[in-house]
């Protein structure tokens, strides 16, 4: 597999990171992203210290990252709704034959 290397720039600093080929533009993106948040920091707290800031950015992207997988349904939650689900549509089955039922008597009195 074919290697290739692209430079990114965090608080002013350039770093090459490997990445495999045709994926340039995405590391370049991701790059362009942890230096946002990293911008946004230093505009809040102010220059701390590199080794901080990436802490501090790392943490805010795992924090992203649990609340995306926190807000997929659970297994539990989809048996619940398949069996809520089920539930409704016996009900209406049943409703269904009790119409037809009453429907019945009325038309043969």
């Amino acid at each position: 597999m074919s290697h290739s290397v692209v430079t990114i720039r965090l608080n002013g600093n350039p770093y090459q990171i490997g990445c495999g080929a045709g994926e340039e533009a995405h590391v370049s993106k991701l790059g362009e992203e942890v230096e946002s948040i990293m911008q946004s920091l230093v505009a809040s707290v102010g220059q701390i210290g590199e080794a901080r800031l990436l802490a501090m950015v790392a943490l805010i992207l795992a924090d992203r990252a649990a609340s995306h997988t926190t807000d997929a349904p659970k297994d539990s939650d989809i048996a619940a709704t398949v069996a809520d689900q089920d539930a409704a549509a016996e009900a209406l089955e049943m409703a269904a034959a009790r119409i037809t039922t009453l429907a019945t008597r009325l038309t043969n009195p």
